[in-house]
């Protein structure tokens, strides 16, 4: 009998969310091999026969989007708000593919004779993540099929469910056998699947799994890699900001997912003239998040997505005072692991040399750094081998424009969260958060490949022949 993945719900050590059949190297080559052999057709079909099979898919997820909220909540301890939320984002994203992003990689003629084609890749390979475990897969999935390729899906072992209940989706919606394959299991199942016969890989996740799967494919420079990693991500905030906005968006930005997106903000960077009234404003905020069972009324966040997961964070979290840092908050949620509450600890300078300074923490956790000028308020932001996200609280624009270009990150809001990011732009970051291969709307342009074309109807002219060279 072949290993089971037993997906247990992070806030009821009682509730049996699913289980699943662990796909092996053979397994997963099998998987391949189908969606190998369904390629051509699905390709061929043409754009308009896809689009139906994913507007059809669209219609699906929004009609039983609270099905796919509760599934969410349960698996992986999402807030219900939280995770109605991301369940909302599935069928906006067909939209958007199909329209801006589909005008992408759309046919080209900048002069007579000359064109441009984007053809889809091949087979891609799709490992999702447990944070958002339909959004970002999907984020995936959609541009793939929409630009003809097949598919051979990896959901996070953590989340297995809400990966078949997508496949079933799909299923429905009467995309044709093979062209999406699914692949239950752990890194054996992953590793299998980055070694496979796939012309790509596109995966979200944390920093050390893109690592690996670069490793993984060291001998395969030809097949695509779209990373999309961690985060140590920056708000700056200055004096003039309206306070208890710069506080709110801050709140949001630490604790959203329980601190378990790759976005959430770590590092905040505040004027000295307005730090102590922001730590006071902020730290009574964070001290009245309710924690909670996720399915319960009124609750912001649930728990960490694993007893791992609580056990990684603990012990980075454990290391604020070798750091040299001052704790002034730390929230006992009052529940057994993987519960755990907001943190805040302050430093007395803007050095950030140790790991808990440096390195992503997955969970609702932030170091708190003042700055008596702009420009070193940068420098520190742009003080990590990460770039993935930043924000800037500011009335004055011209403040936040001196940011622009100058912070090295994929993502730069204004007065916004860290958090908060649009399906109709790129998303992505550099360094040790991605391999700049953006997401978003752009997916559709790592989905493909472009091929350009010189094009003649005219016959034979000798007169076009290079010196010396005979006619036929």
């Amino acid at each position: 009998m072949s290993e089971l993945l037993e997906s247990v719900s992070p806030s009821d050590p009682d509730d049996i969310v699913g289980r699943f059949p662990v796909s092996d190297a053979s397994g997963v080559a099998a998987a391949v091999a189908r969606a190998r052999e369904a390629f051509p057709a699905w390709r061929d079909a043409g754009p308009a026969a896809r689009a139906a099979v994913l507007e059809r898919f669209a219609r699906l997820c929004a009609d039983r989007a609270d099905e796919l909220t509760l599934l969410i909540a349960r698996e992986v301890g999402k807030a219900r708000w939280d995770a109605a939320a991301e369940a909302g984002l599935l069928a906006p994203k067909v939209a958007v593919t199909l329209g801006e992003g589909m005008q992408l990689v759309a046919p080209q003629q900048p002069a007579a004779g000359q064109r441009a084609t984007w053809r889809p890749r091949g087979v891609l390979a799709v490992h999702g993540p447990f944070n958002f475990p339909a959004h970002l897969p999907n984020g995936h999935i959609v541009p793939a099929l929409a630009t003809g390729n097949t598919v051979v899906f990896k959901p996070s072992e953590i989340a297995p469910t809400v990966g078949a209940w997508m496949a079933e989706r799909w299923r429905e919606a009467g995309l044709p056998d093979g062209v999406l394959g699914v692949v239950q299991g752990g890194p054996g199942t992953g590793r299998a699947l980055a070694e496979a016969d796939v012309d790509g890989i596109l995966f979200t996740g944390s920093y050390a799994t893109g690592r690996a799967l670069r490793a993984a494919t060291l001998d395969a420079p030809g097949k695509l890699l779209a990373l999309e990693l961690g985060g140590s991500n920056a708000m700056i905030v200055c004096a003039d900001a309206d306070l208890d906005l710069a506080v709110a968006e801050t709140a949001l930005s630490v604790a959203a997912t329980t601190g378990q997106r790759c976005t959430c903000a770590r590092r905040l960077f505040v004027e000295r003239g307005a730090i102590d009234a922001f730590q006071e404003k902020l730290v009574r905020v964070l001290s009245g998040l309710r924690i909670g069972a996720p399915l319960e009324e009124g609750v912001f966040m649930g728990p960490l997505a694993s007893l791992g997961a609580h056990g990684r964070f603990e012990a980075m979290r454990a290391r604020a005072a070798e750091a040299g840092g001052e704790r002034v908050l730390q929230v006992d949620p009052g529940l057994a692991p993987p519960w755990v509450g907001p943190g805040l600890v302050r430093f007395p300078s803007l050095a950030q040399t140790h790991p808990y300074q440096r390195e992503e923490m997955f969970g609702p956790e932030a170091a708190l750094y003042a700055w008596d000028d702009l420009d070193a308020a940068i420098a520190a932001a742009n003080d990590s081998e990460y770039g993935l996200a930043a924000s800037v609280m500011t009335r004055d624009r011209a403040k936040y424009e001196r940011c622009v270009d100058r912070v090295r990150t994929g993502l730069l809001n204004w007065n916004k969260a860290t958090v908060g990011a649009s399906g109709r732009l790129p998303f992505g970051g550099s360094g040790k958060s991605g391999n700049d291969r953006p997401a978003g709307v752009t997916a559709t342009l790592y989905c493909t490949a472009p091929q350009a074309h010189l094009e003649s109807e005219a016959g034979f002219d000798p007169a076009t022949l290079p010196p010396g060279m005979p006619p036929p």
